[in-house]
């Protein structure tokens, strides 16, 4: 599990050196750019949810809200 948790934490920071991206990613990055991109394309919020993997709408309301205030605030 821990060789598996290193490869996870690794492989963001790979993809960036290919696309020559010069800050540091991580899954959590990857995670709201995802949401920031499906939301900003109009996709609904259910569907955002499912594709994120939170267990009800009301954990993705909150998460968009929290990228509302991030992005805009």
């Amino acid at each position: 599990m821990h060789k598996t948790l290193q490869r996870y934490h690794k492989e963001p920071n790979e993809i960036a050196e290919i696309c020559g991206i010069d800050k540091p990613l991580s899954s959590y990055v990857a995670r709201h750019s995802f949401a920031n991109c499906l939301k900003q394309k109009g996709v609904a919020t259910n569907v955002i949810s499912e594709s994120m993997g939170h267990q009800n709408l009301a954990v993705t309301q909150a998460y968009l809200k929290e990228l509302d205030s991030a992005v805009f605030g």
